[in-house]
């Protein structure tokens, strides 16, 4: 399956897996399923997303502006790692055009797994 969803850390992350080859048809019908997610969501929920596999670019994709997270009440941060750079120029595209500024991009997973468990940490003490 090119795109899968797994809730991760007690319901604060979805780990959303991209292995070629995918289509924007996939990424779309996955979008359907993130928004299920968020709208359970009781506290923000943020997206982990592993893009080690996912080395081509496929025409359309940036549609993925259309990505609930982007707009979602209950969207959190997004931590993205393994990106080729063609992925990560397309990613930067769709945020700009999306005007999300709550993403960001990391080398390894265990950086990008970090990043967002010292979030839910600040969020548990606020």
């Amino acid at each position: 399956m090119p795109i899968t969803q797994t809730l991760e850390a007690h319901g604060r992350i979805l780990r959303i897996v991209l292995s070629d080859p995918w289509t924007v048809k996939e990424m779309l019908a996955a979008f359907k399923e993130t928004e299920r997610y968020l709208d359970a969501a009781t506290k923000p929920l943020h997206l982990l997303v592993d893009m080690k596999s996912a080395v081509q670019t496929v025409p359309g994709a940036i549609r993925a502006r259309e990505a609930p997270v982007l707009r979602h009440p209950m969207g959190g941060e997004v931590a993205i790692f393994g990106a080729s750079l063609a992925g990560r120029i397309l990613v930067e595209a769709v945020l700009k055009l999306a005007r999300f500024q709550r993403a960001h991009f990391f080398q390894t997973e265990s950086e990008a797994q970090a990043y967002l468990n010292k979030l839910i940490a600040q969020e548990a003490n606020a």
